[in-house]
């Protein structure tokens, strides 16, 4: 199945696309030194795969660099914009020289572009594209649906992504290094304390319990059901009122309290964290304001 492209790609961003002719104005083409070139240290991809890092050099050795490198001029030297990788690669396949275009952007412009390159060939993991997403809020000073509509996404996508980093430092660890998923970790922000959630994320890892048996532990937490975590409190609600107290938290991804009362009234009660949270809850039960 063909990738969805994204909103506003690279080609939107580079007039006249990569293509290896001389340009002219303000996207030139030149051959570069490697020793010119540096890493832009804000580049929202941190970690590379070595074997993959040679596989690629050894492709270059046979077929050469085919698609260049984006760069920007920076105090006599060029800043990579998009293609670390395979300036990376260049270098261990012997390489002097690497083709590159030139870009005259500002450091908005190149973060902007960097992080698009970087989700369309979906190199990012998921807390790095939340990192990215959300330094690219802080310095242009734009909201989680500005960033939807120019990567293409929903806007629930961007912020579910988001609230991945509240987490623990240590989960977001685990994250990164594929041993857990955010699948399996986002449902931990209704806890709110962060040793139950460290305690609870190390059970998942262990035992590779799915997303809906995290819901289900977190549901049973919360009800004060003791389950799988040996926690909880003696006094359990009705069943019927967990059941909906749970199918309530599954839709929403947030903690709910349900109280009803004897003659057939209650109340629900919905928790969330900040105001962007609230933001992401108005907009999946469609509230607009």
């Amino acid at each position: 199945m063909a990738k969805k492209a994204l909103g506003r790609g690279l080609s939107n961003l580079i007039p006249g696309g990569p293509a290896r002719t001389e340009a002219t104005g303000r996207n030139d083409f030149k051959d570069l030194n490697l020793d010119e070139v540096r890493p832009d240290p804000n580049q929202p991809r941190k970690t590379f795969d070595e074997t993959e890092l040679q596989n690629l050099a050894a492709t270059f050795k046979n077929v050469g660099i085919i698609e260049p490198i984006i760069v920007r001029p920076i105090d006599g030297q060029y800043r990579i914009i998009s293609g670390e990788r395979r300036w990376r690669a260049a270098g261990l396949a012997g390489f002097k020289k690497i083709p590159a275009i030139l870009k005259q952007v500002n450091d908005t412009q190149a973060m902007e572009m960097a992080i698009i390159e970087n989700i369309q060939r979906e190199e990012l993991n998921p807390v790095e594209e939340a990192r990215a997403y959300m330094r690219w809020m802080e310095v242009a000073g734009i909201k989680a649906s500005d960033i939807a509509k120019r990567v293409g996404k929903d806007r629930s996508t961007i912020t579910n992504l988001l609230r991945l980093l509240k987490l623990p430092d240590e989960i977001l660890v685990s994250i990164e290094n594929g041993f857990l998923t955010p699948g399996q970790t986002r449902p931990l922000l209704s806890l709110g304390d962060t040793r139950t959630m460290l305690r609870l994320s190390a059970r998942i890892a262990k035992e590779g319990w799915n997303a809906r048996k995290v819901e289900d532990e977190i549901a049973r937490l919360q009800s004060g059901v003791t389950g799988a975590t040996g926690v909880g409190k003696s006094v359990a609600k009705d069943a019927n009122i967990r059941a909906m107290e749970d199918q309530i938290r599954r839709k929403l991804m947030t903690r709910v309290s349900l109280k009803h009362k004897s003659n057939g009234s209650g109340s629900i009660t919905l928790h969330y964290g900040n105001l962007e949270d609230l933001e992401r809850l108005l907009a999946t039960m469609g509230v607009q304001h």
